[in-house]
């Protein structure tokens, strides 16, 4: 009995490979970090990290001089949320979503106001992002 050997460069059709944790089914033709990637653990992951990452910016911002309600502040207006963009799930961090809310890049980098007299940054923004860095 003679056995068929494909040559170089003929496809041997689709060949499967099974991951044993969670049930995944790969195809090796598409790729598994795709599957992986649009996978709702990896969206429940980067809500995650996008959460986490938002709730230090607003621990980190300076609070407003609001007498009577905090509607307006910088610690109020920053929210996290997550969409799919192309292949791959991407977590935003949104501030000032309300245009009434006072500037916080303004807050983050330095400002002149109306007579002149320059007001420093703080740059709070940018020691989470720095802190939150993988090197």
């Amino acid at each position: 009995m003679a056995r068929r050997v494909a040559k170089p460069g003929q496809a041997r059709g689709k060949q499967y490979a099974r991951f044993t944790k969670g049930g995944f089914t790969f195809e090796t033709d598409q790729g598994f970090e795709t599957t992986l990637l649009h996978s709702g653990e990896v969206r429940a992951l980067v809500a995650a990290k996008t959460s986490e990452l938002a709730g230090k910016m607003i621990k980190a911002a300076p609070r407003g001089p609001h007498r009577f309600t905090d509607e307006f502040s910088i610690k109020k207006n920053i929210t996290p949320y997550v969409e799919q963009v192309g292949t791959e799930w991407v977590g935003y961090v949104v501030i000032e979503e309300n245009e009434r809310a006072r500037h916080a890049m303004l807050q983050e980098r330095g400002y002149r106001d109306p007579a002149g007299h320059r007001h420093k940054g703080r740059f709070f923004f940018k020691r989470v992002l720095e802190s939150e860095r993988v090197e």
